[in-house]
């Protein structure tokens, strides 16, 4: 039988109509962390979804829409407060804990802590700086910051300085500050919880006299260009990959939509510090070191060589290897080739050029030399590390 125009209507009413999933995410959007794990989370929902977004601009305490105005069927993000969490318990659906916050429930994605006090101590060793220092005001991720750096620095049995501040005293925050890096030794190389105090700390070290980065080298971390820029010197930050930390919150959602296993705590790696103004020094006292951290700093995008040192520093080869290895506990060669392999990281991360020209532009000799290093030192090939840390082009 012949179907008429209207039962034909009739008949396409009787199809299911697909639930676009309504998301909540509890982020901060007055902060780089947040506003890149957002993007993460877009980044997935593109190209798995759709789902709709509730996003309540603001700090870090972000609140639920109304039960009455807005559906939600999951959550993602932090839970930074009790009563947050109470009303997000009664809506009964998925969460996706992503950092830190009062909530963390069995899908959770974070840093690895381990990692986040390893590259800024890391980094600041290869800058020839045998003290460090962190600053922090007592916060959860603060604590598991300091924690895992004084871990690395305690590990290769050097100097460490722990600010405390102290509400109970008379003094603000910046009084307090202020005694304690005039008390520092130096040449010192500090990190900060985040960005915002380590922008603090530089503010400080300017009215009491304490020169960055000659006296005291600022790192911050969450690598918020807007924070970072305005400092004076600009800051040198520690980058926590915030957008893939969010796409992997969102892939972890997705499976609990459909009813799957989402899988085991995700641990992301930060891409490493970027480098600005705070850290443009070297914390050695040897002259002959310090000016060769200069040059490879200066020239690793070109093909320099240990015999391009030799040539800087007017000392023999013998003379400046010994001096590398009692200052820093390697040879110029591995110097030159760690400078490499981090410029290399970044282009990597932070751009889509081609794996040659990466290579080219990390001062490499060739893509087979940059691929053996790669797997030397992290285990994998370029093309495996672009992959696990940009799960989309940008």
């Amino acid at each position: 039988m012949t179907k008429t125009p209207h039962t034909r209507r009739k008949a396409l009413t009787n199809f299911p109509v697909r639930t676009i999933p309504q998301i909540a995410l509890l982020l901060e959007t007055s902060r780089e962390f947040g506003r890149a794990a957002i993007r993460g989370i877009s980044n997935y929902a593109k190209a798995y979804g759709p789902w709709n977004f509730f996003i309540h601009p603001g700090d870090i305490n972000p609140r639920m829409p109304p039960s009455d105005l807005l559906r939600v069927d999951a959550v993602i993000g932090r839970i930074s407060s009790q009563r947050t969490l109470s009303d997000v318990l009664a809506r009964n659906v998925p969460i996706v804990s992503l950092g830190y916050g009062v909530y963390r429930g069995p899908c959770y994605v974070k840093n690895d802590p381990a990692v986040v006090g390893r590259l800024p101590f890391e980094y600041l060793r290869n800058r020839g700086f045998s003290r460090f220092a962190f600053c922090g005001l007592n916060t959860e991720w603060g604590n598991e910051r300091r924690n895992s750096f004084f871990h690395d620095v305690h590990a290769q049995g050097m100097e460490f300085h722990n600010f405390e501040y102290c509400s109970r005293k008379k003094m603000t925050l910046e009084q307090q500050l202020g005694s304690w890096l005039v008390s520092l030794p130096k040449p010192v190389g500090l990190l900060a919880q985040d960005d915002l105090l380590a922008r603090i700390v530089i503010e400080v070290s300017r009215c009491v006299g304490v020169l960055v980065p000659e006296h005291v080298a600022v790192i911050g971390v969450d690598n918020d260009e807007l924070i970072c820029n305005v400092a004076s010197p600009t800051l040198s930050s520690l980058s926590l990959n915030a957008e893939l930390m969010g796409f992997h919150a969102a892939k972890a959602m997705n499976s609990l939509l459909v009813g799957a296993d989402p899988g085991p705590t995700v641990l992301i790696e930060p891409v490493g510090v970027i480098s600005r103004q705070s850290t443009d020094t070297v914390g050695v006292d040897d002259p002959v070191v310090a000016g060769a951290l200069r040059f490879i700093r200066a020239h690793a995008a070109k093909p320099i060589g240990v015999p391009d040192l030799v040539r800087h520093g007017l000392v023999s080869r013998r003379t400046l290897e010994k001096r590398f290895e009692k200052v820093l506990g390697r040879s110029p060669y591995e110097e030159i080739e760690r400078s490499r392999l981090s410029l290399a990281r970044e282009l990597l991360i932070n751009s889509d050029i081609k794996i040659s020209t990466v290579a080219q532009k990390s001062g490499f000799s060739g893509v087979h030399y940059m691929h053996q290093v790669f797997r030397r030192r992290l285990g994998q090939t370029p093309g495996r590390f672009r992959a696990t840390n940009r799960p989309f082009a940008r």
